[in-house]
């Protein structure tokens, strides 16, 4: 049962293409993938928050890395504390979890943060993304 619910989900990432033809699953190393879908433009994440990110499961190895661009040298990899509260300067799993009250970023700073991975026949891609960490504000009986 748990299995037939869990197959409902898209299990890559889904193109459109022109009215004429209908909707496909492409995953790296598939014919015509492109590897700026692994991660969006951009992240927002209250102080307050979790942020969770996971690479196509269909990979083999998996890098993330956070940057500061704002850095002397903005490509020095910033260290983190994970949801499991190991700290590193990368992450080498398909998650990517990240309690930002714990993890040492920075509220009000803008990051950069970048997946690397190896697909299924071996082929490397690699997307970026900013991460915006914003402080969470709300209102009671305003």
């Amino acid at each position: 049962m748990l299995g037939e619910y869990n197959g409902g989900f898209n299990t890559g990432y889904v193109t459109v293409g022109n009215s004429d033809e209908s909707e496909y699953t492409l995953e790296p190393d598939d014919s015509g993938y492109d590897q700026t879908r692994l991660l969006f433009d951009y992240y927002t994440v209250f102080d307050i928050g979790t942020l969770n990110l996971c690479a196509p499961a269909s990979c083999k190895e998996f890098k993330w890395v956070v940057t500061d661009p704002t850095a002397e040298d903005d490509t020095e990899p910033v260290s983190i504390t994970y949801l499991d509260e190991s700290t590193s300067s990368y992450r080498a799993t398909q998650d990517f979890v990240v309690y930002i009250p714990t993890s040492g970023l920075e509220v009000g700073h803008t990051y950069k943060i970048t997946l690397s991975v190896k697909g299924k026949n071996d082929g490397t891609y690699t997307d970026a993304a900013q991460l915006f960490i914003v402080d969470f504000k709300y209102n009671i009986g305003g």
